[in-house]
């Protein structure tokens, strides 16, 4: 392996650890936004819940009525903090899918690079031996090829 191909691997190989790392991260952003999406989904199905069973009571006090709208109120306030939280988390998961995006496309890059390297070298390893074989006087040529049989 030649000097350039040697140092293109392990940048290819650092490479892919990085890509690795970021695709979990991206994992992780992703299962902590399905998680607050599920917690904003309780927190409305609580609420309509709540709304539906207390709105048939027709006979309230005014104190509960009181207590009524003040809880329903804390439970609009949950809900809308929650419904930012998934909007950040949104946005923290699509922050994290483009920097893995573009770590995935830098690692496909170098495997190119590395293989065009990689080939070349093939390519120059098998002009060296064929060279090699051309340099030899022509009896040592034909014992070579003896053996081939």
């Amino acid at each position: 392996m030649r000097r350039r191909t040697h140092k293109i691997a392990k940048v290819a190989t650092l490479a892919a650890s990085e890509e690795r790392r970021f695709g979990e991260i991206a994992g992780r952003s992703r299962q902590h936004l399905d998680a607050q999406v599920d917690r904003l989904g309780e927190l409305n199905a609580f609420r309509h819940d709540y709304a539906k069973k207390n709105s048939t009571s027709t006979a309230m006090s005014s104190a509960h009525l009181k207590d009524y709208h003040d809880f329903l109120h804390r439970l609009d306030t949950a809900v809308k903090a929650q419904q930012q939280v998934v909007r950040d988390g949104e946005q923290n998961l699509e922050t994290h899918r483009k920097r893995w995006i573009a770590k995935r496309q830098r690692l496909e890059s170098l495997r190119r690079v590395l293989d065009r390297y990689r080939e070349e070298d093939n390519l120059h390893n098998a002009r060296m031996e064929q060279k090699r074989l051309d340099d030899l006087p022509i009896s040592q040529a034909t014992a070579f090829g003896a053996d081939d049989d």
